[in-house]
């Protein structure tokens, strides 16, 4: 099963109408992505057609920043890759799924490794990996990949059910649009059964390897709902207490992501 390629799907369909969005705005937002991160997330997610045009962009964006006539960021291509990476993430054919679970684990650990004011330098290998901020390199670090994108899926569809009830057709739909997003029935049974289950944040937590995974876990939680009801906000913050998120971590994701 390639749950890259189903991260893809889900991503795409679109949790919630505003994690386009809060991707896109998270470029202008302090404690965001910077233009960099974006740039290797665009350059370093995907292969094939789909990964070559990644690529080709990211290179496209690095020597607009490079053409600025005062070494500052250029906000005309701030905004556009921002726009670019929300659009990645909410569009695409099903050949490009598994291209675009790869942009948006890549994104999360982006966000991640911002909000723990990380040096990206100084991490480990396995974290990048992790991270989705560099391709693998043998099957253990494919498996590694495998691994952080099925747990990236199961914590967006368990937030999806925070609020005790779920949106009946929000689970049809989901459901629905996998079966004709190129997903195997496989991967389609992945989807329904993890929709279906009930809550299961401790199992998640305890799948967590380390704190860079913890972040994007919890990025990915707050793009898979909307955040506008007590119970969705408790379940945040009894999301991060499990995770032993600091305050200032997950006030900073919050910030870049523009959630309040």
């Amino acid at each position: 099963m390639d749950f890259l390629k189903v991260l893809g799907s889900v991503v795409n369909q679109g949790m919630t109408p505003s994690a386009n969005r809060r991707i896109e705005n998270s470029t202008s937002q302090p404690g965001g992505l910077e233009v960099s991160d974006l740039l290797n997330s665009l350059g370093g997610s995907g292969s094939g057609q789909f990964g070559e045009i990644l690529g080709n962009l990211g290179e496209m964006g690095r020597a607009a920043m490079r053409s600025g006539d005062d070494g500052k960021t250029n906000p005309m291509v701030t905004g556009g890759l921002g726009a670019l990476a929300g659009a990645l993430l909410g569009g695409g054919s099903s050949s490009m799924k598994g291209a675009l679970g790869g942009t948006a684990l890549a994104v999360l650990g982006s966000l991640a490794v911002k909000a723990l004011s990380a040096n990206r330098s100084s991490m480990q290998d396995q974290e990048q990996v992790m991270a989705g901020l560099r391709p693998p390199r043998n099957e253990e670090e494919v498996e590694q990949v495998q691994q952080t994108a099925q747990l990236t899926i199961r914590a967006m569809l368990n937030a999806a059910k925070a609020d005790g009830h779920g949106d009946r057709d929000e689970i049809r739909r989901i459901i629905g649009e996998a079966s004709e997003d190129g997903l195997t029935r496989e991967e389609q049974a992945f989807i329904s059964a993890e929709i279906h289950k009930p809550m299961e944040t401790e199992e998640i937590v305890r799948a967590v390897p380390n704190q860079q995974v913890a972040a994007q876990v919890y990025a990915a939680s707050l793009l898979a709902i909307e955040v506008d009801t007590d119970v969705e906000r408790r379940y945040l913050h009894d999301l991060a207490s499990s995770l032993r998120l600091d305050r200032s971590v997950v006030e900073n994701l919050h910030t870049a992501l523009g959630v309040s």
